[in-house]
């Protein structure tokens, strides 16, 4: 998980993916959807890691409503419904290039 936080000593149960960083606009901001939360279940999924995480959220539809678990750094749980908008905001995957030291955006198929 993110580097930071394990050094803060706080990781939740089961971990779950980290948000660093939403767009203003975005299906995530405008649902409350933020930073500092860790996804912990997608439509009653368990999402331990990103590879699951991915596997799950690509098997979903355009347009739908997604009920989304999360925790806080807070350690409390919450869930959000929110819309999802291919359209305007596909699922992007980053990775950093390590020759060229610059973060890669490539865009997930739904």
């Amino acid at each position: 998980s993110y580097r930071a936080l394990r050094e803060r000593g706080f990781l939740p149960k089961n971990h779950g993916v980290y948000i660093s960083r939403w767009h203003h606009g975005s299906p995530a901001h405008r649902y409350g959807l933020y930073a500092l939360h860790w996804i912990l279940e997608v439509n009653g999924a368990e999402t331990p890691d990103i590879d699951t995480f991915l596997q799950v959220v690509s098997k979903l539809e355009d347009k739908s409503f997604v009920r989304i678990k999360v925790c806080h750094l807070d350690n409390k749980p919450k869930v959000i419904t929110l819309k999802l908008n291919h359209g305007f905001w596909p699922t992007w995957l980053l990775t950093l290039n390590h020759r060229s030291g610059e973060w890669e955006r490539s865009v997930l198929q739904n």
